[in-house]
């Protein structure tokens, strides 16, 4: 299976959990393909409207074997087969989330909709994968968790004094302003 296939086997069973929250937990969800804002390109995975925390982006991984997640650029992923040991290193999930949800707010500023706190998380989605977060000042920038996680995390990260009412009317405008900005990837 090559990277591209398993990243979108990986997003499709998070929009299957996502598809049983919506009307619950969530208001919806959108996804985006390749947006361009002042020349940098981005995508969402999944941007999650969610009363009681504001909107979230998920950062989408796939990757199986023990994940080393820290603060530093790179993470490191092993993977043990029966007659080998691998070591990948890979871009930092937590900065590529943050960076995506940085522009994502410059965006949704231009259109003069940036009405909402945004939260950046990074969900893993292969059974295979074992995430080891580093701890204190080594810890990666952003929750990471694990699919099967992701209901119990909006409960858990659900505000109490604030609450956000998701209008259709606002989905709809979130959802054209990221149409505005999508762009022909470019190799």
């Amino acid at each position: 299976m090559n990277t591209e296939h398993a990243g979108n086997v990986g997003e499709e069973s998070v929009r299957a959990i996502l598809r049983e929250l919506r009307g619950s937990v969530m208001s919806g969800f959108i996804r985006s393909n390749n947006l361009k804002l002042d020349g940098q390109s981005f995508q969402i995975d999944f941007l999650v409207l969610v009363p009681s925390i504001g909107l979230v982006n998920i950062e989408v991984k796939n990757w199986k074997g023990t994940v080393k997640a820290t603060s530093s650029k790179k993470w490191q992923q092993e993977i043990n087969t029966a007659d080998k040991h691998y070591v990948n290193e890979f871009n930092n999930a937590s900065m590529q989330a943050l960076r995506t949800s940085g522009l994502l707010m410059q965006t949704l500023e231009r259109e003069r909709l940036n009405n909402w706190p945004i939260r950046s998380l990074v969900v893993f989605t292969n059974e295979n994968a074992k995430v080891l977060r580093a701890k204190n000042k080594l810890a990666p920038q952003t929750d990471i968790i694990l699919k099967h996680m992701l209901p119990n995390w909006f409960k858990d990260n659900a505000r109490k004094d604030m609450t956000f009412n998701f209008s259709r009317g606002e989905f709809n405008q979130i959802k054209s302003c990221l149409v505005e900005h999508t762009q022909p990837y470019a190799a």
